[in-house]
């Protein structure tokens, strides 16, 4: 009898031990994520472009002392300048990658990748949005020559798999109601610091000086991000 009861005892003890040491352990997502983590603070970026007159020791210095939303706003500064910016619209749009040099965006995300230790940055995006789904570049580009379907189903693909994206990034906005759906955070809402997500900046989502802030009050043009990441891939930029 006595036999039985210990016997019972020590399982019961294994149990609750097994259970409080589980407990205490990063996630087997979290641990792969740290595992594979790379030390991106001594990544050496040359501040060359492609336009003649353009200084990125602006932007170096911003990311160096974790002005995060500066950063951004002073990327889409240099974005508006390298990118010949001739189409007579307020804002970035999804054509600007076009005119975007190879140089000067592999510069900005390099940036990005070593001021934040491979938090933020372009290709750190372009990780996670393929991490996702391998083809999910081109079900997510807003132009309808460019993206892959444009049937019902697709389209309900396509509104899933930019939520998950955003849900990971940090731009997620759920719907009031508490339903499916929901839309993306408007510029203000965004968290600059380097405890947001790992994604969440730059935000690819800027307009001129000129026409004021308003915009920052808007929810974010979901749209233009997916193009710079791809543009990624044309230019061979990656982690």
């Amino acid at each position: 009898m006595w036999i039985l009861i210990l016997i019972v005892l020590a399982v019961v003890v294994y149990f609750v031990m097994s259970q409080a040491s589980s407990s205490n352990q990063p996630s087997k997502a979290s641990s792969r994520t740290k595992a594979n983590q790379v030390d991106y603070s001594n990544l050496e970026v040359s501040l060359e472009s492609d336009v003649p007159g353009q200084d990125y020791t602006h932007l170096r210095d911003l990311l160096a002392e974790g002005k995060w939303r500066e950063a951004d706003a002073e990327t889409g500064k240099i974005i508006f300048n390298v990118g010949n910016y001739t189409y007579g619209e307020r804002g970035i749009t999804t054509a600007t990658h076009e005119t975007t040099p190879c140089k000067d965006l592999s510069t900005i995300d390099r940036l990005w990748l070593k001021y934040s230790n491979g938090r933020f940055g372009f290709s750190v995006q372009r990780r996670i949005i393929l991490g996702i789904q391998e083809d999910a570049l081109f079900i997510l580009l807003c132009k309808p020559s460019e993206r892959k379907g444009n049937t019902w189903e697709e389209m309900k693909k396509r509104i899933e798999l930019q939520s998950n994206f955003h849900k990971l990034i940090g731009w997620y906005l759920p719907s009031e109601d508490g339903g499916g759906g929901g839309a993306v955070k408007k510029y203000n809402d965004l968290t600059f610091s380097i405890h947001a997500p790992y994604g969440h900046l730059p935000t690819a989502y800027w307009e001129k000086a000129e026409y004021g802030e308003s915009w920052k009050t808007k929810n974010l043009n979901a749209c233009i991000l997916p193009h710079f990441l791809n543009k990624l891939s044309v230019c061979g930029i990656a982690l």
